[in-house]
């Protein structure tokens, strides 16, 4: 009877955990992995002010690491269907709630970026 008590003491140990880390899953990464191998260059502290700081508790991780509990978008970003020289350098212009454009408006995640990192995820379209 003991070890009936002990066994289910432990699947209950093992189901609260479980459910703990799937509550706790590391959030994905808002791009594609390829070409952006050099995390930190971003995500170091105060490295840019518009993307989240590898937090304090990653410090003794390599930057090869990341990738071994954040996985990519499972959609890559869209592709931009327009042309990025100085006539489209303002995407706020015209990606705004009832676009006169019919551009889509940025979504709520991205209210604390600026223009310049859009085509760090978004890539131009290919002409």
């Amino acid at each position: 009877m003991k070890l009936v008590r002990v066994g289910l003491a432990c699947l209950a140990l093992v189901l609260t955990a479980s459910v703990a880390f799937a509550q706790a899953a590391p959030p994905r990464m808002g791009h594609l992995a390829a070409g952006h191998a050099q995390c930190m260059t971003c995500h170091g502290a105060n490295a840019n002010p518009n993307v989240v700081d590898v937090p304090a508790s990653h410090s003794a991780f390599q930057v090869t690491q990341c990738s071994m509990c954040h996985q990519p978008p499972q959609q890559p970003p869209p592709v931009v269907p327009h042309g990025t020289t100085e006539a489209f350098a303002q995407c706020r212009t015209c990606h705004v709630a009832n676009s006169p454009m019919g551009a889509p408006a940025l979504p709520a995640s991205h209210a604390r970026r600026n223009v310049a990192i859009c085509t760090m995820c978004h890539t131009p379209r290919r002409s």
